[in-house]
């Protein structure tokens, strides 16, 4: 019954699959505004939301948030880049992607702690 805490990340963890799994051929040729390694920002962001949406349940299950979401997003992260190449033929693994995915990662966990659980001065774990 607890697992209906974790509709939110489920659901945006199956949009990271789909965005990381199509075909290379269905990604827009012209990167948005040409910002240069735009895919980058992409996989930051797509990270970010992802502990965002998983430090909430951990919190309400009386979990070490700020452990265990990071870790399941790095984890899920590393997973899903690896198997990009696997999975697609069109597609690769890409170390700077998995470094886009964790840096996106630490920022939602700094951003949550001080800016949404208001525990700005407390120590992390």
């Amino acid at each position: 019954m607890k697992l209906i805490y974790f509709w939110k990340p489920i659901l945006w963890l199956a949009i990271i699959c789909y965005g990381l799994f199509i075909p290379a051929s269905e990604l827009p040729t012209k990167p948005f505004l040409n910002i240069p390694h735009f895919d980058k920002i992409v996989h930051f962001s797509l990270f970010f939301g992802l502990n965002i949406l998983l430090l909430k349940p951990f919190k309400k299950l009386n979990f070490k948030q700020y452990l265990w979401a990071p870790a399941i997003s790095v984890f899920l992260g590393l997973v899903l880049e690896y198997s990009q190449h696997l999975i697609s033929i069109s597609r690769n693994s890409d170390f700077y992607d998995f470094l886009a995915n964790v840096s996106g990662i630490a920022a939602a966990t700094l951003f949550y702690y001080f800016f949404v659980s208001n525990k700005k001065w407390e120590i992390l774990f």
